[in-house]
């Protein structure tokens, strides 16, 4: 469900939106929990077995066992909590950011400018080679964070953003990176500034020459 025009800006101009596909990110985001949730129930099972022949309603002692609340939250937990989040899921690439809409209660932003991206890659898992046919992907986009630290060290942390199982991972990838060095470029060195030819930006790298 797209919700963009929430923290959209008067004179910002949407260049690419999309949303995930179902099975990768379905896959993708339960699977693991939900293994372990599995795993967990089945070294339940025999507690769960020899209290159904205590009488009356000892047989249901096992519910009053917090491992067994654990173990249902992680099987079916994940499950449900992606199936909420799927359908308000979606993404956009702006003349000015990139913008990951999510949530499954209220609608959540996290908006990434392009000044502020230190770099990026994209991915193709198996769980895509399978379910997505080879032609869903991730986006990761790093970006820089806030300054954390004490008097005799700093640092800055960096803040992952995953554009998670979209179709055509690729083409996106190399609009996003065009994208944000034309942006760049522009916030540097404005149009009004630069010269009517420009043949630094067009050369090529020839170590012998100087």
């Amino acid at each position: 469900m797209r919700e963009l025009e929430k923290v959209l800006n008067a004179d910002e101009k949407v260049l690419w939106e999309g949303g995930p596909s179902f099975w990768p990110f379905f896959i993708g985001r339960s699977t693991v929990l939900t293994f372990f949730g599995i795993i967990w129930m089945l070294f339940l099972l025999p507690f769960i077995f020899t209290s159904g022949f205590l009488p009356g309603p000892f047989k249901y002692t096992f519910l009053l066992m917090p491992h067994f609340w654990i173990g249902l939250f992680m099987l079916f937990g994940p499950t449900i909590y992606t199936l909420l989040v799927f359908k308000h899921t979606y993404y956009a690439i702006t003349d000015k950011r990139v913008i990951l809409q999510t949530g499954w209660i209220g609608r959540d932003f996290n908006i990434i400018d392009f000044d502020k991206i230190t770099n990026s890659s994209v991915n193709v898992s198996l769980i895509d080679k399978i379910f997505g046919r080879s032609n869903t992907g991730n986006i990761l986009v790093i970006s820089a964070g806030s300054f954390s630290g004490n008097r005799s060290s700093t640092f800055q942390q960096a803040l992952n953003t995953v554009i998670a199982s979209i179709q055509n991972p690729y083409e996106v990838f190399k609009f996003l990176k065009k994208t944000q060095f034309d942006v760049k470029a522009d916030i540097q060195y404005p149009n009004k500034l630069r010269p009517d030819s420009n043949p630094g930006y067009q050369t090529n790298y020839k170590p012998d020459q100087k």
